[in-house]
């Protein structure tokens, strides 16, 4: 049974949509035939994704980028999936490592919310966070990041429940190891001195291997479609079982 398609695309915004995750996602939502923005400081978008200019981790920034997304009138859909890694010890952190992380990692999906929230209220649409399975569960020699993820958990369970009144649903996704840019250098930044059990640990792949941003992308799609209507509040664990 085929799915009739709406009277008018969806907006749909997506950031980190240069590479990775943010990448494939945007490609997955464009095949459906939505308006598609992709938010990112690099304007190496899909074919077919209309390109944005953003540093999610900067207000004015963020808020220029919404305006242009919503000059049609609406947003359907807020997928925040930009983000960055951090690895050492933590009496190495310094204060802008720490700062710069949960920039992108916490205040970026807080502003791109916030900015966002009047169109995705007008719409009763939906927003998906992309999390870690770092935001679940203790991570050691990444805590800046444990730290951002776990909070970005928080802040999208605390939010599903102040926006249900409006018909907005808020979901994230915590994924495992995935396959993109990011980590396939993060071995390289482990402590030289790293246990190999807390590195195997770090980089724990099951079953057997990285997830694609494809698939992830998949399950991004599927929480912001009408088949989840029931969804909100969820934390999807997308991590081969590491958690």
């Amino acid at each position: 049974m085929t799915e009739t398609p709406a009277s008018s695309p969806r907006v749909v915004v997506i950031t980190g949509a240069a590479s990775g995750i943010g990448f494939a996602t945007a490609e997955l939502f464009r095949d459906l035939g939505d308006t598609v923005f992709g938010l990112d400081i690099q304007a190496t978008v899909p074919d077919g994704v209309r390109y944005v200019e953003c540093n999610v981790g900067d207000r004015a920034s963020v808020d220029a980028a919404i305006a242009t997304c919503a000059e049609g009138g609406r947003i359907d859909v807020l997928a925040n999936v930009a983000g960055i890694v951090q690895f050492g010890r933590f009496e190495q952190i310094s204060d802008a490592e720490w700062d710069r992380v949960h920039a992108v990692d916490l205040k970026g999906p807080f502003m791109l919310m916030q900015a966002a929230l009047p169109h995705l209220k007008a719409s009763r649409g939906n927003i998906v966070n992309v999390s870690s399975v770092a935001g679940n569960v203790a991570q050691p020699y990444a805590t800046a990041y444990a730290a951002a993820k776990g909070g970005l958990t928080m802040l999208t369970k605390s939010l599903a429940l102040e926006l249900s009144p409006h018909s907005v649903r808020v979901n994230a996704i915590c994924p495992g190891t995935v396959d993109t840019p990011i980590v396939s250098h993060v071995a390289s930044i482990f402590p030289p001195d790293l246990d190999a059990r807390v590195a195997d640990r770090l980089m724990m792949m099951l079953p057997g291997r990285a997830i694609t941003p494809a698939e992830l992308g998949s399950a991004i799609v599927y929480l912001a479609s009408k088949e989840a209507r029931m969804i909100t509040g969820s934390v999807l664990a997308f991590d081969g079982g590491m958690s």
